[in-house]
């Protein structure tokens, strides 16, 4: 949903955040396009425990030593061992995904990352706590001295959820259907097109070199979801599009999405796999505990609330500063049975605001969108709406090191924008109060926004726009629609919101190359020779104080370009949940948002059983815990904070 604010037991992976954007699926010997496409049907194999007889140790056989690689087991869990396995919870989502596949085509959605993180695993991850490499689907990593050949080690135990084995020839195909230009993914097909093809030195170890230099390479290799080959490998880009736009071929992860569970429209239910091939390691001990997860469509924010209230639905989190301090405080919460938290922690935060079209009038100019700018009343939404909540947006990379600390700071000034306007050939008005141009053209746009209580915060700038003469028309549509609108680009202004990434990848979102292609994260259409030049310093940069100086006139550059009105941001989370979960004393991992409870927490039976027994009587007091959930920066002060991986 549209909102104010804006995992397995691998939850501590926060490599899949860094590189949703890349992440994809797999593809091997292909058909040519226009053959039938093939029905997907899953077949079980059973097969023993451990590696193939017939791969020797030196090549990750039975016996490997990992002499000469690389591994880490020493890691600091934020898990809590003491949490049972079993329970279901059931959470809301505002629109039924377009697409269920995890690469190409509208497969850029919060949710589809979520089931992807559930569902299937990558070689390795980054631990959110230290920062540092640990193992996933491989066991151990080496990396050449000059930083363009990988090999990983993959676990012989590892199973994808039918009992197959994962091998190298996953990772191949893994990669194979990323350069396939059917997927309809221009930077997917571009990233994955800098490696060369991965090469399968056994079943068990597989080499890939890059044709360029860049430090996070590595990562996006290791954080690459892998796909059985069994399913994918055969199939076009083209092929792939179809068979699974609403299906998912098996994963390795600890959850499962099966067809009969995927209800188009309405819901879906992902469930446990109790066969995991990885459910004896001792550093997952405490995660992955929920046996479903169910997720149910409700397309209305006022009612995601109620159905909460009535314990329809286990979580709700809350979107609104209004309802957080005007109606957070009913009945339930008051006696314990309805907990209220904010929690802080260091999840990277993303960019919100109105995106100009730069690519066509009004907003080739940039004195107009400084102008419309200048219009973005943020102070009376902070002060009428937003009860002060949250923190003026004034950098492409806020609340983090990479924010430049001398970035102009945009506030409402109607006399400036008008000047703008003026200059622009907006200086007349017609009878009905509207700004023309010499040919008489109103300045008139379209704005389409998709859930119904975004419209009072977009009322505020239509009206603001209104008084300068500025006529702004509010459309509501389906999400999936204005989805599609945005990534054709058929808009002039458009309100958009971006999750963080740990580590910035400004290629992806203001590469000159990724202004005109559709389906690229550049809505705007940024060109700059500069900042071209910057990415290019950025990616070989080894260096972390110098990738910050980096990102930081990157970041000055946007602010000067003005691409977006930017909005605002809050370095915390809100949530309301039934008293029936135990947790991890942190809530969240340091680096993660609510998605990490799916994995984090668990149903406690002791506290399931006082909760109900609460509803029934209403003289029953529950526990009411600290409202503030300040874990993280606590830990900071003690610890501070890590902005690169050890290693880079």
């Amino acid at each position: 949903m549209q909102s104010e604010k804006n995992f397995p037991v691998r939850i501590i992976f926060t490599l899949v955040i860094l590189v949703w954007i890349v992440s994809g699926c797999g593809g091997g010997e292909q058909k040519q396009a226009g053959e039938e496409v093939p029905e997907f049907k899953i077949t079980r194999e059973e097969l023993p425990p451990g590696a193939l007889p017939d791969v020797p140790a030196e090549l990750g056989g039975e016996g490997f030593t990992g002499e000469g690689w690389l591994t880490n087991t020493d890691y600091e869990s934020i898990l809590d061992t003491t949490l049972k396995e079993g329970g279901s919870v059931t959470w809301a989502i505002f629109e039924f995904p377009s697409t269920l596949r995890i690469t190409g085509k509208d497969s850029n959605s919060q949710f589809v990352r979520l089931v992807e993180n559930l569902v299937y695993e990558t070689l390795m991850g980054i631990s959110s706590i230290e920062m540092e490499f640990i193992p996933g689907l491989a066991t151990h990593w080496k990396i050449s001295d000059d930083y363009r050949t990988f090999w990983f080690r993959i676990n012989p135990n590892a199973r994808f959820s039918d009992g197959s084995r994962v091998t190298a020839e996953d990772v191949i195909a893994s990669w194979k259907l990323r350069v396939d230009d059917g997927i309809l993914a221009p930077y997917v097909n571009m990233i994955w097109g800098k490696f060369d093809e991965p090469v399968a030195e056994s079943p068990y170890i597989v080499r890939v070199h890059t044709n360029e230099l860049n430090w996070k390479f590595f990562l996006y290799f290791g954080g690459m979801s892998i796909m059985p080959a069994k399913y994918i490998g055969n199939l076009t880009g083209k092929q792939y599009m179809k068979v699974f736009q609403f299906e998912m071929p098996p994963g390795s992860g600890q959850y499962i999405l099966s067809k009969e569970d995927i209800h188009k429209g309405r819901s879906l239910t992902i469930k446990k796999r109790h066969d995991y091939w990885d459910k004896d390691n001792p550093k997952g001990k405490g995660g992955a505990n929920f046996e479903k997860i169910k997720f149910v469509v409700v397309n209305d924010e006022r009612l995601t609330f109620e159905k909460f209230k009535k314990g329809e639905l286990d979580f709700y989190l809350v979107g609104r500063a209004q309802w957080w301090h005007e109606e957070c405080d009913f009945d339930n919460i008051k006696r314990g049975l309805v907990q209220k938290r904010k929690i802080w922690n260091d999840e990277p935060q993303g960019v919100s605001g109105f995106v100009f079209n730069m690519r066509e009038p009004p907003f080739n100019d940039k004195r107009m969108r400084q102008a419309f700018t200048f219009l973005f009343n943020r102070e009376k939404l902070m002060s009428q709406l937003f009860f002060n909540e949250y923190i003026h947006t004034d950098s492409y990379y806020p609340g983090s090191v990479y924010e430049n600390p001398n970035n102009p700071k945009y506030r409402y000034n109607p006399d400036k924008a008008v000047e703008l306007l003026r200059e622009c050939g907006w200086k007349e008005r017609n009878q009905e109060g509207w700004l023309v141009n010499d040919n008489g053209e109103v300045l008139e746009l379209d704005l389409t926004f998709a859930a119904a209580s975004f419209a009072r915060i977009l009322t505020i700038y239509q009206e603001d726009l209104k008084k300068v003469g500025i006529k702004l028309n509010l459309r509501q549509s389906q999400g999936s629609t204005m989805f599609k609108m945005v990534n054709e680009r058929k808009f002039k202004i458009h309100w958009q919101s971006w999750g963080g990434l740990l580590f910035p990848n400004p290629e992806n979102d203001v590469s000159s190359w990724t202004a005109d292609p559709l389906n690229t994260n550049n809505l705007a259409g940024v060109k700059n020779e500069r900042i071209d030049e910057l990415i290019k310093q950025y990616n070989v940069c080894f260096d972390q104080e110098k990738r910050v100086k980096l990102i930081r006139e990157i970041d000055s550059i946007l602010m000067d370009i003005q691409p977006f009105a930017l909005g605002w941001y809050a370095p915390f989370q809100r949530i309301l949940y039934w008293n029936r979960f135990s947790y991890p004393e942190c809530q969240f991992s340091r680096t993660g948002d609510w998605r990490g409870i799916l994995t984090l927490w668990a149903v406690d039976p002791e506290k399931e059983k006082r909760l109900e027994e609460a509803k029934k009587d209403p003289s029953i007091q529950l526990e009411v815990g600290e409202t503030q959930n300040l874990y993280w920066p606590e830990y900071n002060k003690k610890h501070g904070r890590r902005y690169t991986i050890k290693g880079l």
